[in-house]
């Protein structure tokens, strides 16, 4: 559903709640919208009370994790869980994968490895992408987190702090599982 700033709302509750404490301009780059639509959205949802202020960063209040849940219930009963838990047991072996790879980091030829791992991964991606469209931006944030790696900035594959492809991974990974019902 559009949301303020153009911003589908269960994207942007889900995002919150992902992230536990984001800044507009980091939900903005997370969601692939406008600096002044992730300000706007998150503008709505304190009006709302579905967030509060933390700083300068927002968080959800027990509102907005009840809008939240209702709406991941509403868009699940639109998705079909036996395919979805299928994916997520696909994702297993890849996750264990990856988490060896991420381990040696700073290895020859992590970066290669990592590209091919993401090529397997993103067969998988599309198809969670077909049940669940709203998943479907976290391919574009893989894409940006390998791209800012292959540029020699290793930071984009483990940071904590950023979208980082460890960080995007973890959070499909989560995504995928509550689709699948988990």
């Amino acid at each position: 559903m559009a949301f303020a700033g153009n911003v589908d709302e269960l994207a942007l509750l889900q995002t919150v709640q992902l992230k536990k404490q984001i800044t507009a301009e980091v939900l903005a780059a997370h969601l692939g919208v406008s600096v002044s639509a992730g300000k706007a959205a998150a503008t709505a949802l304190l009006e709302q009370g579905k967030v509060e202020s933390v700083g300068d960063a927002i968080r959800l209040t027990d509102k907005g994790i009840t809008e939240l849940k209702d709406q991941l219930d509403a868009e699940r009963v639109s998705i079909d869980e036996e395919s979805i838990a299928e994916l997520f047991e696909q994702l297993g072996p890849l996750d264990d994968e990856l988490e060896a790879l991420l381990a040696r980091s700073e290895a020859d030829g992590f970066v290669d490895a990592l590209i091919s791992l993401d090529r397997k991964a993103q067969n998988l991606f599309d198809d969670v992408s077909a049940f669940v469209p709203r998943l479907a931006r976290y391919q574009d944030l893989f894409g940006e987190a390998l791209d800012k790696i292959k540029g020699g900035s290793l930071a984009w594959a483990t940071a904590g702090n950023i979208d980082s492809y460890a960080v995007v991974w973890r959070e499909m990974k989560a995504e995928l599982a509550g689709a699948a019902g988990s």
